[in-house]
This record gives C-alpha cells, sequence and structure tokens, in this order.
C-alpha cells in the first residue's frame, strides 16, 4: 500500500528516543487523511492492523468542527510517557467542515494520547492545535494560509525541540523547557 510519514512507538532514553515495543512488538502510526497502526517484529516489515472486516484500522481520523476535520498524519515519532503513548500529528482544516476561525487548508499539530497497554485504544485528544501558523515566514510559500508541519522532536538536556516545516519553505524548531512553567 502507499503511504507516508510514519510515527515509530519510541521511548526516552537521556538525549535520545529509542524504538520500542508494546506486547512483544514495534507500532508504527501512518498514512493521511486517517492514522492507520503497524506492527513489526524487525523496525522493516509492517504488517498494518485491519478490523473483523479486513479493513486497515484507523486510529485517529479527521473530526467535523475542529482544527483537524479535512485530514490527520502521523508527525515525530510517538513517545511512551508515564500517561500513555503521546502521538504529535498534523492537521489540516477544512473550509466546509472545519474549524470557525481557521483558514481552509491550514496547517496545525495536534496531540494524541493512546493507552500504554493497546497502541489502538484513544484516551485523549486535544480540541484546540498546540502549534499553528502565526508568524510571517509560517505563511510564506505553497500555502498562503499558513503552515506548521511537525516532523522532528528531540530531548535534549532536559529540553525538547519540536522541529516543524513552515509553509514548505524553511524549517524552523520550537523549544519546550519543562522547568520553566
Amino acid at each position: 500500500m502507499d503511504t507516508k510519514s510514519g510515527a515509530i512507538l519510541t521511548r526516552v532514553e537521556g538525549n535520545r528516543l529509542v524504538a520500542t515495543k508494546v506486547n512483544g512488538k514495534y507500532w508504527m502510526y501512518f498514512n493521511v487523511p486517517d492514522i492507520l497502526i503497524a506492527t513489526s517484529d524487525n523496525l522493516i516489515d509492517w504488517t498494518p492492523l485491519a478490523d473483523s472486516d479486513g479493513k486497515v484500522l484507523k486510529v485517529l481520523s479527521p473530526r467535523p468542527g475542529y482544527f483537524d476535520s479535512w485530514l490527520v498524519e502521523g508527525g515525530p515519532p510517538a513517545i511512551m510517557t508515564e500517561r500513555g503513548i503521546l502521538l504529535i500529528y498534523n492537521a489540516g482544516n477544512s473550509g466546509k467542515f472545519g474549524q470557525a476561525g481557521l483558514p481552509e487548508r491550514i496547517y496545525t499539530g495536534g496531540q494524541a494520547l493512546f493507552d500504554a497497554r493497546n497502541p489502538i485504544k484513544l484516551i485523549a485528544r486535544s480540541d484546540e492545535p498546540f502549534i499553528k501558523p502565526t508568524e510571517q515566514y509560517e505563511r510564506t510559500g505553497q500555502y498562503k494560509e499558513g503552515t506548521t508541519f511537525v516532523e522532528g522532536l528531540v530531548p535534549f538536556n532536559g529540553r525538547w525541540f519540536l522541529y516543524y516545516g513552515t509553509a514548505d519553505s524553511r524549517v524552523a524548531v520550537a523549544v519546550w523547557d519543562p522547568k520553566r512553567r
């Protein structure tokens, strides 16, 4: 099957993210406009999970009335946390069915939390984007409405660095220091 944007489940080890297993398998959230899920024994060969009818299993889909009404797509590696699996994802807003006040096809970022023991079970999901285009350089490029397309996440010396594309023309980084709440 054709696909893109795989977010493999990882755990934090010091200043790096390391692929990790749940129930003896590696897990990957992938695809667009819905996020599907696949497992692997070796991080090379992946098998998408299917429902009881044999259709690929959608674990996160667009929602009418929200910032992620047009599409959802995996971003940086998913991270095992003490509360569950954090999946940071890219989201597109639909002009017809999307969130009022956001332009059509604006790209923002959302967060979803899945069960640590059952990576297909969605526990919670953000109702608002945690990152969206606000700067001029995030609105100059292929999508004039703006793009903040999250792709890389790195823990380093107690801080987190989130690398994201801006308007399909540049790369930027947002930094979070949990000590500076």
